[in-house]
């Protein structure tokens, strides 16, 4: 999700039109493709962000974009909205219960819920001690109704539950294991803190004791205990998810701020530019993952990743998964933070939804379990700078993330926005886990991965991967600029045969920038800037954050949201076509899909021939004040010339749509196609795009 909050707030638009969504989809097929239908008729929907996803069971496609928005068609023209639309729906990630498999971590101590020496005896105590990940670490929380849950201890294969010794409502019982009978005494209530911890209170004591450090030690191998709940740091616990349940049928309805207590306890909740509402960004359409592997040893799962934020630099990327494509998504983990320090450094934020407190610590993220796991061996200096805080000259926002699966089968999460650059993961099938890469090399960092376009203070963000076996080049979208009207917000495109890069532009430049000298606006060919045309009824401004799709017939489009040139911030979904150039570059087809198809053995010359409305896209990289680029008027003539406002050649491949344009020296290579415009009669009219060796592209409509 973009990333001038300030801006957005001066605006006013973040909550005007905007939505996210909350309804998952399956894995495409051989069944119907959207050029199936052959329909010139629109029905438009506002969805910012959008990812595109195709689901065979139902045979639509879904788009999933930013405030829980969403809609889906079968044709790519006719959009529906599906069901309620901002942030009252609560069917995505809604788990009413904190069933699951877990590590319970102290916040006070940093230690782990441990049961002594890993015996399965009755009896056996219960303590904190050093993370080992052994099952003795290991505990199931399972719903009993009414409120309450069991606690079972994976070294028992979950045979045995923890509880209060003899049923004691006393402060200082003492905490053990013994077998699961189902009595008071195994009996807590699962209390959701607002820091994202929880507190485990005990039916033994009436809920008001809970499990407490004996004096709050933060020694290693002290005993666990009941003590009257005052809300301490010694009575908090992390709940570190170790596996979901795998149940479809569990219940929906909790609103978010309980359903994603853990990254709002980081970003996106009542928090600074998300003052007094939520913030919840680009989620990546949801796929099918059939290696991952649930608790009870069960296989496949529908994963669904988003981010939450609170500022361009300090945001978090977590995922739900489901057994069933329509949810709810069982939060899992929080996975990326972004914006940490390294000290203390509370931040108060103060609105209609009352006081918040976020301590931007980086020992409130992630990454000390990390450490704690060996993942890896401790901080990097250089993600701070000299006062202590967020390197994110070189370091991400992370917020954006998307899924791809590369020609080997292998799992990659892309994500990144602004300043630092984009980054890639590769993530483990069987966990919906990173794979941190736990050194540093180059662009590559233990935590965040490696960087693959931009960095040092120039713009970039939603990244979308596609792989085109076709072509085979895994292609990289980028989306620079402000997404204000004015924002100039654009599409930019890179390439590399390896799904980790080199990614590089038609130009041969490297999407990594080596230094702040680099000129952006020279990097990444320039898909469409600003522009208007006699055959659309408003001229588009300030279109980005794409996904892209390959159907089940091969054809290619490309989705983005655009505002338009009417000085409002309000945005529609538009999909267009894409074609492969000569040198395998996707153009864009100058007009939205509405249905037509393009001639694989070509067209005639008179119908190529003619006078064009003219648009170059230029490289024009600026952040406001982007105005609309010149229509101009050139006409191809048939001894293979151009002439009007830019001189040059036009050929064409015979037999083919391919077409290779010389303009002031630089070589241009797209297609022709005929298509339907975007007047409320869709007229057909030829068109042509090309991408040139200076990455800017040409359009023309007759």
């Amino acid at each position: 999700m973009p990333y001038m909050y300030k801006l957005w707030n001066k605006l006013g638009v973040i909550m005007l039109v905007m939505m996210l969504v909350i309804i998952s989809v399956g894995s495409g097929s051989a069944l119907g493709a959207a050029s199936s239908s052959t329909t010139s008729n629109t029905t438009r929907v506002s969805v910012h962000d959008p990812s595109i996803y195709y689901d065979s069971a139902t045979n639509r496609y879904y788009i999933y974009g930013s405030h829980l928005a969403q809609a889906s068609s079968t044709d790519l023209r006719n959009w529906s909205y599906e069901g309620t639309q901002g942030y009252t729906n609560s069917s995505l990630y809604a788990p009413s219960t904190f069933e699951g498999y877990y590590y319970l971590k102290n916040k006070n101590s940093g230690l782990y819920l441990d049961v002594a020496n890993g015996s399965a005896a009755d009896g056996t105590s219960i303590r904190q001690w050093t993370y080992n990940g052994s099952d003795a670490q290991k505990f199931r929380i399972m719903n009993n109704g009414n409120g309450d849950y069991y606690l079972l201890t994976g070294n028992s294969a979950y045979n045995s539950a923890i509880g209060v010794n003899g049923g004691s409502g006393t402060d200082g019982a003492l905490v053990s294991q013994s077998g699961y009978v189902g009595g008071n005494s195994q009996l807590f209530r699962v209390q959701q803190n607002a820091d994202g911890s929880v507190a485990l209170l005990t039916k033994a004591s009436g809920y008001t004791g809970a499990l407490d450090v004996a004096n709050g030690s933060t020694t290693a191998g002290t005993d666990v205990q009941q003590w009257n709940y005052w809300g301490g740091e010694m009575q908090k616990w992390e709940l570190i998810k170790a596996g979901g349940t795998g149940n479809a049928s569990r219940s929906s309805g909790n609103n978010l701020t309980s359903a994603l207590a853990v990254p709002y306890a980081w970003a996106g909740y009542n928090d600074q530019d998300s003052s007094g509402g939520h913030a919840v960004w680009a989620p990546a359409s949801p796929i099918y993952n059939a290696s991952y592997t649930w608790a009870d040893g069960s296989k496949g799962a529908y994963m669904l990743y988003y981010s939450t934020s609170s500022t361009y630099i300090r945001s978090a990327i977590g995922f739900g998964v489901s057994k069933s494509v329509k949810g709810p998504y069982e939060y899992i983990d929080t996975i990326i933070y972004s914006g940490f320090t390294n000290q203390s450094n509370p931040i108060t934020t103060t609105s209609s939804l009352g006081t918040k407190t976020i301590n931007t610590w980086y020992q409130h993220t992630n990454i000390p379990e990390l450490i704690d796991q060996g993942k890896f061996s401790g901080t990097r200096s250089s993600w701070f700078s000299g006062n202590g805080a967020y390197n994110n000259t070189l370091f991400p926002n992370a917020i954006d993330p998307t899924l791809t699966y590369d020609s080997s089968g292998k799992l990659w999460m892309s994500y990144g926005s602004w300043s630092g650059g984009i980054f890639i993961l590769q993530i483990n099938p069987e966990t919906g886990q990173p794979i941190y890469p736990g050194s540093d090399s180059g662009d590559t960092d233990r935590y965040f991965g490696k960087r693959i376009a931009g960095g040092y203070g120039k713009t970039g963000e939603a990244p979308f991967i596609e792989y085109d076996k076709e072509a085979g080049y895994y292609y990289l979208y980028v989306t620079y600029g402000g997404l204000a009207n004015e924002g100039g917000y654009h599409l930019r495109l890179y390439r590399s045969t390896t799904i980790n890069g080199t990614y590089t532009d038609a130009a041969g430049n490297q999407a990594v920038y080596a230094s702040a000298s680099v000129n952006q606006s020279t990097r990444g060919v320039k898909l469409f800037g600003n522009y208007t045309l006699s055959g659309i009824p408003l001229g588009y401004k300030s279109g980005g954050h794409n996904s892209a799709l390959i159907d089940t017939d091969g054809a290619r489009y490309l989705i983005y949201h655009t505002r338009f040139n009417n000085g409002t911030e309000y945005h529609e979904v538009r999909a267009h076509q894409q074609f492969l150039n000569a040198d395998k570059w996707p153009v864009t087809a100058v007009y939205e899909f509405l249905g037509s198809s393009i001639s694989t053995t070509g067209y005639s010359t008179s119908d190529m021939t003619g006078t064009y409305q003219f648009v170059n896209m230029g490289l024009d990289a600026s952040i406001n004040g982007v105005g609309m680029l010149p229509t101009q008027s050139v006409t191809l003539n048939t001894n293979g010339t151009i002439s009007g406002a830019v001189t040059g050649t036009w050929s064409n491949t015979a037999g083919t749509y391919y077409c290779t344009m010389v303009i002031n020296g630089v070589t241009y290579k797209g297609v022709f196609f005929k298509q339907k415009n975007e007047l409320s009669s869709h007229n057909e009219v030829m068109t042509f795009s090309l991408i040139g060796s200076n990455n800017q592209a040409i359009w023309g409509s007759k």
